[in-house]
Parts: structure tokens; C-alpha cells; sequence
């Protein structure tokens, strides 16, 4: 009696996080935090340490340390973990991902020091020295996904190189595809369940519709097709 060979089962789909490069910071937020410090410093010496306080010594602390509370939450402000993976881009946002699927960058660029992803439905803008390690993984996967899209040179950019200890490994989890459209029947994806995915590019394809290739990156797909 013949045995069926085992269906090997699917690959677990993952993505690495990175957080913000903790040093990064713009000359205009350094400048403002330096200030704020100046002035608690100055009202704190006033205040405290003068035998007799200055008449304005107070009013210069809270200045000082609205300031500097100021250059904080400035320098933190869009600033927002990265998630870079089988699923695409994703910025945290508290709770929530905003994801971009590989299968939906239109065009990639550099512009005033970002690293620009222009597509539907978003586009992202990620500052190449605040994320140097993420868009260096970025790159290199979009590259190996859809290089006829991916065409930023990343030896230019001074970037270094991806290696597999840096970000934190996930699994992708949390898709939501319902209500989006077969790429290649064009019908409404009613139901998570009745959904499959290009493992290169991410794709989507209703289940009774995968077609051998993909039609976006050209990835042979049939059973290879994963499950969200």
C-alpha cells in the first residue's frame, strides 16, 4: 500500500520590529532642548543658590522646563516602531498597525533624507538616520521581492548591512483582508478564511482564484499560496 508523502506545513509568516535609533534627533529639537536646559539651570541657580533670588528666577524654571518637556515630546513625535517582514511595512501606532504590502509600493525614493514608499492606500516616510537598520532590511527585502521596484541603491546611502540579529523577531499575525479584491478574479474577499497570499510579495487572491503565478511579482504560487 503506498503512503502519501506528508504536506510539509507552511512557513510561519514573520517580521522583524525596530525601534527608532535613540540617538536621532533634529538640529532645530537639540537646539530647543539645549535652550530649556540653559534657562532651568539659570532659574535654578537663581532661585536656590543666589543669597538673594532673582526677581524672575522663577518664571525662568518653568520656562526652562516647559522647554525642555517641549524638546521631548517633539523629538518622539512621529517616531514610531517599525515593523519590516513577509507582510510588508508597518509603523505602530499605539495598538494599531499601519501597513503597506510589498504588493503595493508603487514607486520607492530619497528625498531630504528619507526613505519614501509611495503607495496604496499610504505612503511612508521613514528618516534614513532615525531607522538606518530597518531601511537597510527594507531595502534588501524589497530587492529580493520586487526589484523591478526596489531600485534605491543602498551602498550610496551609506545604510549597513541587514544581519539576522538585528530587530526583534515576530510572527505576523493580525492580517485584515476582508473587504479587499482578488488580484486576479477582480471579486470581494468576503472572509479572512477565503483568503490566501503571495509568500514573496503579499499579494492577496481569493481562495478559488490563486492563479499559477503571481501577477504582481511573477512568484510560482498554486498550493504555495499561505493562509492568512
Amino acid at each position: 500500500m503506498a503512503v502519501k508523502p506528508r504536506k510539509r506545513a507552511p512557513k510561519p509568516r514573520q517580521e522583524r520590529r525596530f525601534l527608532p535609533d535613540p540617538t536621532h534627533t533634529s538640529r532645530g529639537i537639540a537646539l530647543l532642548g539645549f535652550a530649556g536646559a540653559a534657562l532651568l539651570g539659570a532659574g535654578v541657580y537663581g532661585q536656590w543658590i543666589q543669597k538673594e533670588p532673582w526677581p524672575h528666577a522663577v518664571w525662568l524654571v518653568a520656562a526652562g522646563a516647559a522647554t525642555v518637556a517641549a524638546s521631548m515630546l517633539l523629538g518622539d513625535r512621529g517616531l514610531k516602531p517599525l515593523r519590516v517582514g513577509d507582510a510588508g511595512v508597518a509603523l505602530e501606532d499605539g495598538s494599531e498597525l499601519a501597513r503597506l504590502a510589498w504588493c503595493d509600493v508603487e514607486r520607492v525614493e530619497v528625498t531630504e533624507g528619507k526613505l519614501v514608499l509611495r503607495g496604496k492606500p499610504r505612503s511612508v516616510e521613514l528618516p534614513i538616520s532615525a531607522y538606518p537598520r530597518a531601511v537597510a532590511r527594507l531595502l534588501a527585502e524589497g530587492e529580493r521581492r520586487l526589484p523591478r521596484v526596489f531600485t534605491v541603491d543602498r551602498a550610496k546611502l551609506g545604510l549597513p548591512e541587514p544581519v539576522e540579529t538585528n530587530g526583534e523577531l515576530l510572527p505576523v499575525d493580525g492580517l485584515q483582508v476582508a473587504g479587499q479584491h482578488c488580484a486576479a478574479s477582480g471579486k470581494v474577499i468576503a472572509f479572512e478564511r477565503d483568503a490566501r497570499v503571495c509568500p514573496l510579495c503579499a499579494e492577496v487572491y481569493a481562495e478559488r482564484h490563486v492563479p499559477e503565478k503571481c501577477v504582481t511579482c511573477g512568484e510560482r504560487l498554486g498550493a504555495r499560496a499561505v493562509e492568512i
